[in-house]
């Protein structure tokens, strides 16, 4: 008798599962957009099986929506629910700024949230959207894990799920682009200022007026640039 070890199947499934839910957070999908379980299985590599389970989970997360007997949509724009995910994000990303600027001094953490601002800044000056939205949300992470709640940061990653491809709208306008990550990167440093003087009033304001900032852009660019997909 061979003695083979089994393949792991949960393992693929995982792997793709994570595969297409960064690929939201980075916003390679757009609000609304169609998708096939084929279609995904093609650009992964994959076989439908595992893309079949992975789109599941993310159904479950509202990330995907069912929109017919074989089809699937990234799940639209709406503009009194994006509102609701807005508030919910300003209260637990906000309080994660607040717990991690109170949290012990740490100077590595102010390197690395101005290492990831500067990224970001740069991207802007040279117009490169993809790096500006990596380094936006790599600012965005690096700030919540320090708050120290590993589930924090879990649902704030799920939450981030329907907005990233909202945020991915920005490439479609150069003018949404510009005001997006040009303003925050301003309000950004205003949040390493406070991290750095451990003052977590000021880290949960500066967290918060970078998410409403954002979502006023979005919401006047698809009120007057784009017709939001229909349910």
């Amino acid at each position: 008798m061979r003695t083979l070890a089994p393949v792991d199947v949960t393992t693929i499934q995982e792997r793709v599962y994570q595969s297409l839910r960064l690929g939201l957070l980075k916003g390679e999908f757009l609000p609304g957009e169609q998708v096939t379980i084929r279609g995904l299985a093609d650009v992964l590599g994959t076989s439908p099986m595992p893309v079949r389970e992975a789109v599941a989970r993310l159904i479950a997360e509202r990330a995907i929506e069912q929109s017919g007997p074989r089809t699937l949509r990234v799940a639209p724009y709406l503009a009194t629910e994006h509102e609701n995910y807005i508030r919910i994000r300003m209260q637990l990303e906000g309080y994660a700024a607040e717990r991690a600027a109170r949290a012990p001094r740490n100077p590595a953490l102010i390197g690395e949230l101005r290492r990831h601002n500067d990224a970001m800044s740069e991207a802007v000056e040279a117009g490169d959207f993809e790096a500006a939205l990596a380094g936006n949300q790599a600012f965005h992470f690096e700030l919540y894990g320090a708050a120290g709640y590993p589930q924090l940061l879990d649902i704030i990653s799920t939450l981030w799920l329907r907005t990233g491809p909202i945020v991915a709208s920005a490439r479609r306008d150069q003018a949404l682009f510009e005001r997006l990550f040009r303003i925050g990167v301003r309000i950004h440093g205003d949040a390493i200022d406070a991290v750095a003087q451990r003052d977590g009033a000021a880290a949960r304001w500066a967290v918060n007026l970078d998410i409403r900032s954002s979502h006023l852009a979005i919401r006047k660019f698809y009120k007057t640039s784009v017709e939001a997909p229909a349910r």
